[in-house]
């Protein structure tokens, strides 16, 4: 089936780098994967579905959070839903954007993602792919507390600093990111980022 083939094709996930979205990633690139190549964008971006209880099913979510995200203003940078034609448009076509940030995941790394299962981890992994990515040298670094401010958690959490301590790990351990450890002018022992 064309459906199939279609999601056979898809190698990279183009999301809209916002860090402070209030959104689920794992849900958001759930529907990724139902998405169809459209010749005329370029991308996969297409879904269309014949209810929400279906959508849920394929999804494999509950109807009362696909519903939720169909219905939801935090989930508007990311998609629009037409209800009436049951057709779900991603925005995930930056070919043209030049205002726009944006992230580009392998399926690599969105099946990291999904084996690790937590919606922090799959915002690290998006903020450390922008900011790699942003720089000549493809290099960053940045301490737990700067990630944290930005997607606006508390820096004063000692659990969500030390959970970014174990994404490190996560992260060196299957091949996504090398660190490279230096020391800052104040004496700090700072880490520097690449993606593998």
């Amino acid at each position: 089936p064309r459906e199939k083939r279609s999601r056979r094709r898809m190698k990279h996930y183009y999301l809209p780098f916002l860090p402070m979205a209030k959104i689920d990633y794992l849900h958001l690139l759930a529907l990724y994967d139902l998405a169809e190549y459209q010749t005329d964008t370029g991308a996969f971006d297409t879904i269309r579905y014949t209810s929400s209880a279906a959508l849920a099913e394929q999804v494999k979510l509950s109807s009362s959070t696909i519903s939720r995200i169909l219905k939801s203003e935090k989930y508007a940078d990311f998609l629009i839903v037409d209800r009436e034609h049951k057709v779900i448009t991603l925005n995930n076509n930056f070919r043209k954007s030049v205002n726009q940030p944006f992230v580009m995941l392998t399926a690599a790394e969105v099946k990291l993602i999904r084996e690790i299962e937590d919606n922090l981890f799959a915002k690290y992994l998006i903020y450390l792919k922008y900011y790699c990515g942003f720089t000549k040298d493809k290099k960053n670094d940045f301490t737990a507390k700067q990630f944290l401010a930005a997607c606006g958690y508390s820096t004063s959490s000692n659990d969500y600093v030390s959970k970014v301590s174990e994404y490190n790990g996560i992260l060196l351990a299957n091949g996504i990111i090398r660190i490279e450890k230096y020391t800052d002018e104040l004496g700090h022992t700072r880490n520097r980022y690449t993606f593998v």
